[in-house]
């Protein structure tokens, strides 16, 4: 099973900054959230085992944000000094990840990954997972399956979960 840190080098490879928002602790934290939620009511499995808290500023991993912290509100995206770099560690970053994780992971970054940190956050504090955890509670996947399946939309725009 791939790991949150897995997670996290797979959206900080993926995202451009030269087409969006920059990458930060805090963006990553709310997209690493999405993804674990979505894996959760699409594929009825976790993406990864560490648990997600409720913090202040919405969901968090701590061991992802501790990895982190030291880049306060400044992108983690410079790690790579090149498209190229980007590009060759986002194919290192696909393979622990089946293929339908990796569709999980593609259609949360392309719905989610548009989103500002602080529009993220906002996203975040509306999710009944968040909070009936909050404050600084663990967020249950049974919440977060439950809550993320009302959000899947079927081919004719149904809630998957109706």
């Amino acid at each position: 099973m791939p790991s949150v840190f897995d997670v996290a080098d797979y959206f900080i490879a993926k995202n451009d900054p030269r087409e969006g928002d920059r990458m930060t602790n805090l963006r990553l934290q709310k997209l690493v959230y999405y993804a674990q939620g979505f894996c959760l009511a699409l594929l009825n499995r976790p993406l990864f085992n560490e648990p997600i808290e409720a913090w202040r500023h919405g969901p968090v991993c701590e061991a992802l944000y501790h990895k982190y912290k030291s880049f306060g509100s400044e992108p983690l995206d410079t790690i790579y000094k090149t498209k190229r770099e980007a590009a060759q560690a986002l194919k290192s970053a696909l393979k622990p990840f089946a293929k339908d994780e990796i569709e999980v992971l593609d259609e949360v970054f392309e719905v989610y990954g548009q989103y500002t940190a602080s529009r993220l956050r906002q996203l975040s504090h509306d999710t009944p997972p968040w909070q009936q955890a909050f404050p600084d509670g663990v967020i249950s996947k049974a919440s977060m399956k439950e809550f993320f399946a009302t959000q899947i939309k079927t081919s004719d725009g149904t809630s998957a979960a109706a």
